[in-house]
């Protein structure tokens, strides 16, 4: 009489399916783990920044800067005086934050001008200039808002204006060419003695962004410095 059959391969699969769900549940988590930490380190970086303005004031953040436009050409933080301005630092070959970011900006800029008359002056700083040349940013620009002012310049000169306005960034790879920068998200409105005003986070929803300017304008010009 033959004996039992010895035992195949048929409870391997068995065997695998758990701890294949399982490695799955772990590479989620540790990605979810991920993902929280660094929206937790902004979120830090940002409540910083809203601390340093309410225990130092304005004066800490902000300042002079000495950069060059689309054309070449010298541009200063004088050259903004008068206004209103709203500042953005970024890059060109950002993905998605940035362009997502400048387009929030057109829209609220928009916003304001066409309910209340008045023109807000929108400026991008790139914080990538080994790659961001002038006609790239000239060019860049125009994607978003036809008075978008574009500006790039030395490395020496933009590491000077993202200090002045507390910016962050780091680049996230060693290769020359093709890399991400990480970087602050946030705009800095400037009033027209070119003093610092107030900033907005990614979190502002744009008719938001566009009230929280027009509250600061319109205060400004009921009592301008």
């Amino acid at each position: 009489m033959a004996g039992p059959a010895p035992a195949g391969p048929a409870s391997g699969p068995s065997r695998r399916g758990p701890v294949t769900y399982l490695s799955l549940a772990l590479t989620l988590a540790t990605g979810a783990g991920v993902t929280w930490y660094y929206l937790h380190l902004k979120e830090k970086r940002l409540s910083k920044m809203r601390d340093k303005v309410e225990t130092v004031g304005v004066a800490a953040i902000g300042g002079p800067f000495d950069l060059v436009d689309g054309q070449g050409k010298r541009f200063t933080d004088r050259d903004l005086r008068g206004r209103f301005s709203l500042l953005y630092f970024g890059f060109t070959h950002c993905p998605d934050i940035c362009p997502d970011e400048l387009e929030k900006l057109a829209k609220a800029l928009d916003r304001i001008e066409k309910e209340h008359g008045y023109q807000v002056q929108p400026v991008f700083i790139s914080i990538d200039p080994e790659r961001d040349d002038p006609p790239r940013v000239a060019k860049y620009v125009q994607q978003f808002h036809p008075r978008l002012i574009g500006l790039t310049g030395p490395l020496d000169q933009v590491k000077a204006a993202a200090r002045a306005y507390r910016v962050y960034y780091t680049k996230t790879s060693d290769d020359t060419k093709d890399y991400l920068v990480d970087h602050s998200i946030i705009m800095y409105l400037v009033d027209p003695n070119g003093d610092f005003a107030t900033f907005f986070g990614k979190n502002v929803a744009e008719p938001e962004l566009a009230a929280g300017i027009w509250d600061r304008v319109h205060a400004w010009k009921g009592n301008p410095a």
